[in-house]
């Protein structure tokens, strides 16, 4: 299994360049986190793609499109955009609200 690291300076170096090879890392890093984590390559590949949108985050904006656009992902919270600082804090204030908001939707019922 690769780091988020390592995934992203294959791009930087140059060794993932098209959408073809980041899917087909993505595949070999599903199939394997999949059969450790014990999940279907479904939930292994969701997982995979979501960390590489996150570390996108602290990439410049040119190097984030960059990686989005090779993985056709996104950030998690920002999506594609690039947000001030103060959106930033919005957004994810919104989003640990809603995050919360299912949590107690899942919760079991205290009798």
């Amino acid at each position: 299994m690769r780091s988020m690291l390592q995934i992203l300076n294959l791009v930087q170096d140059g060794e993932i360049s098209t959408k073809e090879q980041a899917a087909a890392l993505v595949a070999e890093e599903a199939a394997e986190n999949a059969v450790v984590l014990k999940i279907t390559e479904e939930e292994a590949r969701a997982t995979l793609l979501a960390n590489i949108g996150y570390v996108t985050g602290y990439l410049s904006h040119k190097q984030a499109d960059n990686v989005m656009e090779l993985f056709n992902t996104q950030h998690p919270i920002f999506g594609r955009t690039h947000p001030t600082a103060e959106e930033a804090l919005r957004l994810r204030m919104e989003y640990g609200k809603r995050s919360r908001e299912r949590s107690k939707i899942d919760e079991p019922k205290a009798e």
